[in-house]
């Protein structure tokens, strides 16, 4: 049980285990050699209400808070895909949470509780080639044309990319208005113009899709403008805001993950006449993997906390962020190490726990942009 959440929680994480044990994990090992995963996974969450934490009922969602889908994430973290986890989650828990605190009526009633139900999968589109963590330099055009609108760029890294129905896309408007340039538009996917220009091959995340895209001369009418026009650069911070928690709450649960199967491979593996637990140099290893994860706990519950609590959090989330997602790949290099030449086979998951979990410190922003996030916090940067 985690220690960080109230008893209607404990209760919700024991539900989501129990779904994953029964529906998901026994079919993780197949989806990953396919290097897909099917949309069925959607809709199995969706009718459980697992896709809805933070959508208003009116469309489906139970209407949940931050905690209720911090647990979530934490949990969801521990299946041993996370290409999956962060597919399903960036569709639910970022993307339709985004549109329905800022979509119009119109896209909201389009969207929203296809999005919940699981029958529609929805992606969110910052980075363009040449432009990954740096949205200031993003190149992709919104031009007005009576009530619609016409959109023009390329976008890539964009998980759920290949599969999705509909994309919130970030694009400038208005280049020499700085930061108030930019605005974000809702774009069904069947729309003339949009198209998936390449799936990326990965390292990890095999089961997830990850796709460049194109846009040229695509029309949307003013309704798909995501709140107001100029509001793309202000949503677009508090989206990723909370984006990198989920990929940090992610990183923790994954972490957790290799610590349990690295003490239970420990217990059983005989070497030199005994348990390799009783081995000194084991139990250092695995004292360190602990400390980690407790470490990663106080980090991305004080971030919720401040957050929840509506305080300036932005340094916290950063901090948090480097350090958990970094801290996990030390752990499942060290469960690897645990595990010795069998660590290093796909028979035991430690392999694809550290390929997974390595483009954490790179995705929603890598590390060292979290570190200069927190230094302009502290006032020692530009903004």
């Amino acid at each position: 049980m985690y220690s960080n959440y109230y008893a209607e929680h404990q209760l919700f994480i024991e539900s989501i285990r129990r779904f994953l044990a029964s529906e998901i994990e026994p079919h993780v090992e197949e989806w990953e050699r396919a290097g897909h995963f099917p949309d069925e996974v959607f809709s199995k969450l969706g009718e459980q209400g697992f896709l809805g934490i933070l959508l208003p009922e009116d469309y489906g969602g139970t209407g949940g808070d931050y905690k209720m889908a911090a647990a979530w994430c934490e949990t969801f973290g521990e299946l041993p895909s996370v290409g999956l986890t962060v597919g399903v989650n960036m569709h639910s828990v970022v993307v339709a949470h985004a549109l329905g605190k800022y979509g119009s009526k119109a896209t909201k009633d389009r969207w929203l509780a296809q999005a919940a139900q699981g029958k529609a999968i929805g992606a969110y589109a910052f980075s363009e080639p040449g432009a990954g963590s740096d949205l200031a330099n993003l190149r992709s055009k919104a031009q007005l044309d009576g009530k619609h609108w016409i959109l023009n760029g390329a976008k890539t890294f964009i998980t759920n990319g290949a599969r999705a129905d509909f994309i919130l896309v970030l694009a400038r408007h208005d280049f020499s208005a700085g930061y108030k340039g930019f605005s974000t538009f809702v774009v069904d996917t069947s729309t003339p113009g949009f198209k998936v220009t390449k799936k990326l091959d990965k390292l990890g995340w095999r089961a997830s899709d990850t796709a460049e895209l194109s846009l040229e001369d695509v029309r949307v009418d003013e309704s798909c403008v995501l709140g107001t026009v100029g509001e793309g650069w202000k949503q677009a911070a508090v989206n990723l805001n909370w984006e990198r928690l989920m990929l940090t709450l992610t990183s923790l649960g994954g972490a957790r993950a290799c610590l349990r199967t690295s003490l239970r491979y420990a217990r059983e593996r005989e070497a030199f006449g005994k348990k390799i637990i009783e081995i000194p140099a084991v139990q250092r290893m695995l004292q360190g993997m602990y400390h980690r994860i407790v470490k990663g706990e106080a980090l991305s519950h004080h971030a919720l906390d401040l957050m929840l609590a509506g305080k300036r959090c932005r340094a916290e989330f950063s901090v948090a962020k480097r350090i958990v997602c970094d801290d996990a790949i030390w752990v499942a290099d060290k469960a690897i190490q645990i595990h010795g030449g069998y660590g290093y086979t796909t028979e035991f998951p430690c392999e694809r726990w550290w390929r997974d979990l390595r483009l954490m410190p790179i995705g929603g922003g890598t590390s060292e942009i979290m570190a200069n996030v927190v230094l302009k916090e502290l006032g020692l940067l530009g903004s």
